[in-house]
């Protein structure tokens, strides 16, 4: 069981175009083998930053990064602790 929350597996379907209907998203799902070309990896990285509030920057785009459904939202999740990690000014 994937500890993503319920945005997530949408985010990614609307961006695999080739993943059954009807098929669970796990975290080792292949995102080439589902559809994920690099247009619609702009379009997931789009809806990704705009959902979750983070930014990815140059060192996340490769293909580790976004071979599975998983390796993905492990990104998104470090993106998100370094966000509220951040020194507080003052």
């Amino acid at each position: 069981m994937s500890d993503w929350d319920d945005r997530y597996p949408a985010l990614l379907r609307e961006n695999l175009p080739e993943f059954p209907d009807g098929a669970t998203l796990e975290p080792d799902t292949d995102l080439a083998a589902a559809g994920l070309d690099s247009v619609q990896l702009i379009s997931l990285v789009m809806a990704l930053e705009a959902e979750y509030g983070v930014t990815f920057a140059d060192e996340y785009f490769s293909s580790d990064t976004f071979a599975t459904a998983g390796a993905v939202w492990r990104a998104v999740q470090e993106l998100r602790s370094e966000k509220t990690e951040l020194p507080q000014s003052g």
